[in-house]
């Protein structure tokens, strides 16, 4: 990793560090880019993935449901150019 990228990551995360925790943690990141590396040369293309226990799938089926009290969730709810705003995330 490049002295500019760790930087910018720094910044990112609002991190200041003395020298010492510097080079730990560059060390650390660079030890885990290694890993992802490792995983990239893995080829998964040569079998089909294996799951060994049978595990059905639970989908229900899609169906329309009308809401009839729109006119109180608007009244409860926060609006937007008369869209109902959801919570931050």
């Amino acid at each position: 990793m490049e002295d500019r990228e760790f930087d910018r990551l720094l910044k990112i995360a609002r991190l200041k560090l003395n020298d010492t925790e510097r080079k730990r943690i560059k060390s650390d990141i660079e030890e885990i880019i290694g890993y992802f590396d490792k995983i990239d040369v893995i080829s998964t293309h040569e079998r089909p993935a294996y799951q060994p226990i049978h595990v059905p799938t639970r989908l229900r089926k899609d169906e329309i449901a009308h809401f009839d009290d729109v006119d109180g969730l608007k009244r409860q709810s926060k609006l937007h150019n008369g869209y109902i705003l959801g919570p931050k995330l």
